[in-house]
């Protein structure tokens, strides 16, 4: 058990410094003199690109930045998916230090990259007008409480130091639960779930991926790796995965019913790409 507990206190130190980075941007964008433009740049239709190509990056930080400025509004919900399905958190650094192919690791960062990008863009394209970001122009208060600082020390460090800290206490007790959760239940046993159900990996494993944990990605990632969890199962389970990110969503009242509907539509999405790729590769193979 001090395993687990050191673990999400690890998971948490990972994700520190980007969530404390996202809460000085916060403070930043609320005192930008162009507000106007800072919202037309999050808002417009290139922000799913820079969110599926960023989402990429094997830092499960990114899930977190993201999910705060979508609790903030300062970004679209297509945005947010974008970011959502490119992320594969630890999952390829296993497949990486571990053996696999450096070709299939490169072959599912790609198709995660465009099936993110294409996902998010039609998701906001979808959305009604109303639904874009919006910067508040009108005040200079904090996006996260409201308070008002005038002071540079307190304003730019010491104000989203203290939400940076209340955010990773949240993360490692629900981390420690979680951890705790999958270690009785056993990796070996959630491996062997999806074994037994080759056809079903693709509905499966995205379950799995939607597991909040950074221990869910390494979980698909070792199955694949022992030949336990096919291609299309990896994918698909990658998919689903946001990390740590969507208990950010679930932990916000402004996001907490719709981080449900988000939650559904990652699931929907990577099942959807999981069977898309067993499909083709049946064609071509």
């Amino acid at each position: 058990m001090w395993e687990v507990l050191l673990d999400a206190a690890i998971d948490g130190a990972k994700i520190f410094p980007f969530i404390f980075l996202i809460y000085i941007l916060m403070e930043i964008i609320e005192h930008a003199r162009n507000k106007e433009n800072i919202e037309r740049i999050l808002s417009g239709p290139f922000a799913p690109v820079a969110a599926g190509v960023l989402g990429a990056v094997p830092e499960c930080g990114f899930a977190v930045m993201c999910s705060k400025l979508y609790d903030k509004g300062l970004i679209r919900i297509g945005t947010l998916i974008a970011a959502f399905l490119s992320i594969s958190d630890e999952g390829v650094i296993i497949l990486l230090t571990d053996g696999a192919k450096v070709s299939d690791v490169v072959l599912i960062t790609v198709i995660k990259i465009v099936y993110a990008v294409i996902a998010g863009v039609i998701i906001n394209a979808l959305l009604s007008k109303n639904d874009f970001a919006h910067v508040c122009p009108e005040k200079d208060d904090c996006i996260e409480c409201g308070k008002h600082n005038e002071r540079g020390v307190d304003k730019y460090f010491l104000h989203p130091l203290k939400h940076a800290v209340i955010i990773l206490v949240y993360v490692i007790i629900i981390n420690f639960a979680l951890g705790t959760a999958i270690y009785f239940i056993g990796e070996d046993n959630i491996k062997e779930l999806m074994d037994n159900s080759t056809v079903l990996q693709p509905v499966i494993a995205p379950l799995i991926g939607l597991i909040p944990n950074c221990g869910s990605s390494i979980i698909l990632a070792e199955a694949y790796l022992s030949g336990v969890l096919g291609f299309s199962g990896l994918i698909a389970g990658l998919a689903a995965n946001a990390g740590i990110g969507a208990l950010i969503l679930l932990r916000s009242k402004n996001t907490f019913k719709k981080a449900f509907l988000i939650i559904g539509l990652l699931y929907v999405l990577g099942v959807a790409l999981g069977y898309a790729v067993m499909a083709f590769s049946a064609v071509i193979g």
